[in-house]
């Protein structure tokens, strides 16, 4: 009898930095990308092996803006709709509403620009990565006006 393989799905994080206007902050991928090329999205990337969550949220955030996540929350978890193009992939969005080092900067070459955008913008862009994230953008403000740490994650 033949063993099944498992295949492994991977696991993805996702910031929603909301500043003090509720706007949220998306990068324009690169157009040498193989996923969402040419399309708005939220800062972050794949969870490493043995990586957690919320180290993977800290390292993908200060390596593609220069910004370190203090005050986040899980909002969103959902499977990649398009596997057959960007592969199986659970991914994981978190509303950040706190950080260091103040403004974020294009540090690295996965976003060609940097944008904070109103809900309302976000629901006029064509070329977002999930059709989803004004939902999402919605959930992270929200976060931002509870104000209080009950139920947000503080990291050292």
């Amino acid at each position: 009898m033949a063993a099944r393989m498992r295949v492994k799905i991977a696991r993805t994080v996702g910031a929603m930095f909301v500043n003090s206007d509720g706007a949220v902050l998306l990068g324009l991928r690169s157009a040498t990308k193989r996923t969402w090329p040419g399309y708005w999205d939220i800062i972050g990337g794949h969870v490493e092996d043995g990586e957690s969550l919320d180290d993977a949220l800290v390292r993908e955030s200060r390596e593609e803006v220069g910004l370190v996540p203090r005050r986040f929350k899980l909002i969103a978890r959902f499977r990649e709709r398009r596997p057959e193009i960007h592969g199986d992939a659970l991914h994981h969005v978190y509303a950040v509403t706190s950080w260091q080092g103040g403004d974020p900067a294009n540090v690295c070459d996965e976003h060609t620009e940097l944008k904070w955008f109103s809900i309302g913008e976000m629901l006029l862009l064509k070329n977002i990565a999930d059709a989803e994230y004004p939902r999402f953008a919605r959930l992270a403000v929200d976060a931002v006006t509870f104000k209080s740490s009950g139920g947000q994650r503080r990291y050292p």
